[in-house]
């Protein structure tokens, strides 16, 4: 019902009042393309619209959406939705093969299709999901602050400044012996905590400037924190839980592997505080080899502290005591906080280069002892 609304609002949207309607091609363009990084406003149709002209066989524009389980952080869910060429998007391109097991799986294969949905989830009991679905066409639009798009065939989101309603929308029959059939549905809610954040934005100004560094990546945290209300079905089975969750956008006119050394992002909420992090190695063209960071920190929904100072954000790893006994985990220190997490979950692909975690954290901000739960992801080549 939801998508149908989508698809009703979208259309809606496109023939009145719309600053963009625009319908993303399934094909790579052959050409060279143009990127944005400056957003002429902080409207969320301005920070989620499409950042390049174009999408080539080297260049990729994506948008996440992520929940954690605020009582059970093993349960979770990750959304990109991307228009990317295979050879500028860090994610593989699978086949279309997929299921759910105590490990997840990597599914090989690639494509040269620009247009893809993909999901990633972690269930209670520790089993995990992951698949990825090329759509046969995408549509985006946006005004003021409202923004919808549809992936034919995999989902779509609507958003307004109250947050987001992510819709999945995955119904694949099996093409080949031994290949299971795949229904994915449901959605995610986003109601807005905290107000969007670029990497040099600080309390009370935000920073227009979305590029990070000289090597064309860009990225905008347009919704750092969110209460989430999850409702997916994967194939029968059921992930429902409330908790927290975030939308991110990431965009390059260069191939993501070859110009990043690591790409570090993740977030944390921890009793009324919402807190983000960001660390960004480019492999070239940055002669000090120091990262690039970003944090962000808000208290009940308001910046209290965020910047990026250069050494301002450390990500150590650590080993964390649990109920279970010892797990692998991480430190991370911003101005304001120091922070530990434990990761319950740690789900890996492309050969490790890409992890994502998500598990239990606690530590001191602005002087108190809170404990959360955090979700993160790591790309390092």
């Amino acid at each position: 019902m939801l998508f149908k609304r989508l698809a009703l609002t979208s259309g809606l949207l496109g023939l009145a009042s719309a600053r963009y309607a625009l319908i993303l091609p399934p094909g790579l363009f052959t050409g060279p393309i143009t990127a944005d990084y400056i957003t002429p406003s902080l409207d969320q149709s301005d920070l989620d619209a499409p950042k390049l002209s174009h999408a080539n066989a080297s260049t990729f524009d994506w948008w996440t959406f992520d929940a954690i389980a605020a009582e059970t952080p093993n349960a979770s869910v990750a959304v990109t939705f991307s228009n990317a060429g295979p050879q500028g998007y860090p994610l593989p391109f699978p086949n279309n093969t997929s299921h759910i097991n105590p490990n997840g799986t990597d599914n090989g294969g690639s494509g040269a299709e620009a247009l893809w949905a993909h999901v990633w989830a972690t269930f209670e009991d520790g089993s995990r999901f992951r698949t990825s679905q090329v759509v046969s066409t995408a549509r985006v639009s946006g005004s003021g602050d409202s923004s919808l798009a549809i992936w034919h065939g995999g989902g779509g989101w609507m958003g307004s400044e109250e947050g987001y309603e992510v819709e999945l929308d995955i119904d694949r029959a099996a093409s080949a012996p031994g290949e299971e059939a795949l229904r994915v549905s449901g959605r995610i809610s986003l109601e807005k905590i905290t107000p969007p954040h670029s990497r040099c934005s600080v309390p009370n100004n935000f920073s227009t400037a979305l590029g990070l560094g000289d090597q064309g990546l860009g990225w905008v945290s347009v919704l750092p924190d969110a209460l989430a209300s999850v409702d997916i079905q994967i194939n029968g089975r059921s992930l429902r839980f409330d908790g927290y969750g975030s939308h991110d956008k990431i965009w390059s006119s260069h191939p993501f592997t070859t110009t990043t050394k690591s790409l570090t992002r993740g977030r944390a909420h921890l009793g009324l505080f919402s807190l983000s992090w960001l660390s960004y190695t480019p492999a070239a063209g940055n002669p000090t080899n120091a990262a690039l960071v970003s944090s962000f920190l808000a208290r009940d929904g308001e910046t209290v502290n965020a910047g990026c100072a250069d050494g301002s954000v450390t990500i150590t790893p650590t080993r964390e005591q649990t109920e279970g006994g010892l797990v692998s985990g991480f430190q991370v220190t911003v101005p304001g906080a120091r922070v530990s997490v434990a990761t319950d979950i740690e789900e890996g692909e492309s050969g490790g280069r890409h992890v994502r975690w998500n598990g239990r954290a606690r530590g001191d901000i602005l002087g108190a002892d809170e404990e959360g739960v955090a979700i993160f992801e790591r790309f390092e080549y």
